[in-house]
This record gives C-alpha cells, sequence and structure tokens, in this order.
C-alpha cells in the first residue's frame, strides 16, 4: 500500500542489464522481506531510456513501445522514479525484463514503500 513517507527498502537491489542494443536482458527475479508493490527504479544510463515488462512468471518479452500491444513502463535516462506495480513477498516473486537502444544498458530496481 502507497504511504506518504520517504521511500523504505524492503529488500534487495537488483540489477536488470540489456545484453546488447535492442536485445532482450536476462529476466530477473525480485522478491520482498514483507509484501510491498512500490519499486524504486533507477536508470543509470546517461543517454539512453531503459523500457522495462514485469509479469508473475518469467516467461515475458520486453519491447519498444513503438510496438503494437506492448505493455512497458519507459524510464528515462539518468533518472529515478517509485512506480506502483505487482505485489511481492518473500514468498511471491515478479520477474523483470529490460529493453534499450543502447547496449549493456542497466535499470537497478528494489522493493519497498513510499514516495
Amino acid at each position: 500500500m502507497a504511504n506518504n513517507i520517504p521511500f523504505q527498502p524492503m529488500g534487495n537491489t537488483v540489477v536488470a542489464t540489456a545484453v546488447s542494443s535492442n536485445t532482450q536482458g536476462n529476466v530477473v527475479a525480485i522478491t520482498a522481506v514483507s509484501p510491498v508493490n512500490q519499486y524504486l527504479l533507477f536508470n543509470p544510463n546517461k543517454d539512453n531510456p531503459v523500457f522495462m515488462a514485469y509479469g508473475q512468471t518469467a516467461d515475458i518479452t520486453a519491447s519498444t513501445p513503438t510496438e503494437a500491444g506492448t505493455q512497458v513502463v519507459a524510464i528515462a535516462p539518468y533518472t529515478e522514479r517509485v512506480f506502483t506495480l505487482s505485489q511481492v513477498s518473500p514468498t511471491k516473486t515478479i520477474y523483470v525484463r529490460i529493453i534499450s537502444p543502447h547496449n549493456n544498458a542497466q535499470l537497478y530496481i528494489m522493493p519497498g514503500e513510499g514516495f
């Protein structure tokens, strides 16, 4: 549940990496120490956006939003945002995959609560 408090980490930070230019990165799994559905997303890439797909299973595909029917979260270059997505807990995992126009682009993802 969203809180009107500063962001509180409630799990480990995970790093998702795009393997190469416009290529799917590896799937990463995210869990938390208690049930939460907010995530701090940080795109450390200076010049390139990152597009993130997430889901309840590891069988997910990230794509650029120009492709019809895709559902992705776009994170602008060198920005940090808190998003409300699917819930995770010690026993419930979500999976993330990213794509970017930049080789080896990364996205840092941390579950927690707050803004």
